[in-house]
């Protein structure tokens, strides 16, 4: 991710869901303004970024849009890839695998 922040342009748009890759994106990633990451925050909506993205990308058609999934994550609306195609969107997409809902084994364990 910080390699990623590195090479992403000043206006790229990041979007992310909600998992462990939420707080990767948070701790490693720069940006120029507040409006260039978007994420659910602390509301917990998985499945968030793919759909923040494709709306980011539609505002900012000229602009880098890249969403940070976690394997969960992405299959709460992995459907939407198919609007991403038929609408010929240039949406990027990073999709981290650990073959487990990583924050929700995380919180098990600790308790």
């Amino acid at each position: 991710l910080d390699q990623l922040s590195q090479k992403l342009p000043n206006t790229a748009v990041v979007c992310c869901d909600v998992g462990q890759h939420q707080m990767w994106v948070a701790q490693h990633m720069k940006f120029t303004h507040p409006s260039n990451h978007l994420s659910s925050g602390g509301a917990g909506t998985m499945g968030f970024g793919l759909p923040a993205a494709i709306g980011a990308q539609i505002a900012r058609p000229d602009n880098t849009v890249i969403t940070v999934s976690g394997d969960g994550s992405i299959m709460m609306n992995i459907q939407e890839l198919a609007t991403i195609r038929r609408n010929n969107l240039p949406v990027k997409i990073l999709i981290l695998d650990n073959q487990r809902l990583g924050m929700v084994r995380q919180w098990q364990q600790l308790f």
